[in-house]
């Protein structure tokens, strides 16, 4: 089990409605922010540009694809059931997003950052963390009219956001590496250069934020910046315990939010819920990926690492509450079902691995010298 399920555990036992030692406030919520940044900033300086852009057209028709499916089927359902279509429509939209950190967390744990499944899984969690402006702004449009200029707000930011990357893959792939600024001063003392590297990830994703844009964005632009410069060995060496620190907060807060008593009255609808939001990205994602030409271990693979909801659903859901396109309860049972994702995909993950292997050996396609390539460890592709 990756370490992320025992931290979210322990929120879930510490927190409001388990033993009351933890109370959730805006600090903690600030730093858990703050650690996806981090996450999406080391991303962005471990990513190798050309499997990233060979990758990135299938990765934004996925997640083009996938945030129109989920959505329309939620609606529908939400209809047939009570009527609520904009709360369906919401909700749709925070489950089409997948958690960049539990699924890193899984790929890193099954040693498949430099597989293909890998690779391609990390291009779709860049895909639609770039994905959550378009749907945070419909969702706050969703609130009111949904006029033309609302709409066309909506395509300017898109169209920004898409630029952006394209300039920054485009530069960086030309330049291959440039001497970062100041980086001769950054270097000499480790804490003046630990506290430059925030900076930058933090400055980057502010100016994103300051354009409209998701501050996430930002981070992943301001990490390829860096990862393509002089400074980017030390860089990852001075931000990867600070991100550590940060992403444990993060796992922390997310069981800080579960309500124990609330888990305890809805288990049966929470727990059918995701039995269906966790197998049903699944199978989405794998089928789409299948369509696209991609092999089976491929497909499989990077469809398991997609299946956790993304903490970028919590935003999602806070702006649909304020909007008033979603209900109380439909926030809390949201909230409820986000959280068990997070705790329950890696679950998943391995239930799913163990059952390819023993489909694998049961049809004599793996043997003790040929295990499944995307699922050994340290195997070469």
């Amino acid at each position: 089990m990756p370490a992320a399920a025992g931290f979210i555990l322990v929120g879930m036992v510490l927190g409001p409605t388990g033993i009351a030692l933890i109370q959730t406030d805006d600090s903690i919520e600030t730093l858990a922010e703050l650690g996806v940044l981090m996450l999406l900033f080391i991303i962005g300086m471990e990513m190798r540009l050309a499997a990233f852009s060979r990758f990135l057209p299938l990765a934004l028709g996925v997640t083009a694809v996938t945030c129109a499916i989920i959505p329309t089927s939620v609606a529908l359902f939400a209809y047939a059931v009570h009527g609520e279509v904009l709360g369906g429509v919401v909700i749709g939209f925070m489950l089409s997003i997948s958690s960049t950190a539990v699924a890193m967390e899984m790929i890193e744990d099954s040693q498949e950052k430099d597989t293909p499944a890998g690779r391609l899984a990390v291009a779709i969690l860049v895909a639609q963390d770039l994905a959550v402006v378009p749907l945070l702004l419909i969702t706050n449009t969703l609130g009111g009219d949904l006029t033309p200029r609302a709409m066309m707000g909506v395509g300017t930011k898109l169209a920004l956001a898409f630029a952006l990357l394209a300039a920054f893959i485009k530069v960086l792939t030309k330049i291959k590496s440039f001497r970062f600024p100041a980086s001769e001063y950054l270097l000499k003392n480790f804490d003046v250069g630990t506290l430059g590297v925030l900076g930058i990830c933090f400055a980057a994703a502010a100016a994103s934020g300051l354009l409209g844009l998701s501050p996430a964005l930002g981070a992943f632009l301001g990490g390829l910046a860096v990862g393509h410069s002089t400074l980017r060995r030390d860089a990852l060496t001075m931000a990867q315990p600070v991100q550590s620190i940060l992403l444990f907060v993060f796992f922390l807060s997310v069981g800080l939010l579960i309500d124990l008593h609330y888990l305890v009255q809805q288990v049966w609808v929470i727990a059918a819920a995701l039995v269906v939001v966790t197998g049903g990205k699944t199978v989405l994602n794998f089928i789409l990926l299948s369509l696209a030409g991609q092999k089976f271990d491929t497909a499989f693979a990077a469809s398991l690492f997609l299946s956790p909801v993304g903490e970028f659903s919590f935003v999602i859901a806070a702006a649909g509450l304020a909007a008033h396109t979603l209900s109380p309860g439909g926030h809390k049972l949201a909230i409820a079902m986000i959280a068990m994702s997070l705790l329950v995909s890696p679950i998943f993950f391995l239930g799913a691995r163990f059952a390819h292997k023993l489909a694998m050996k049961h049809l004599g396609l793996a043997t003790e010298k040929n295990q499944p390539v995307y699922f050994a460890a340290g195997a070469d592709i």
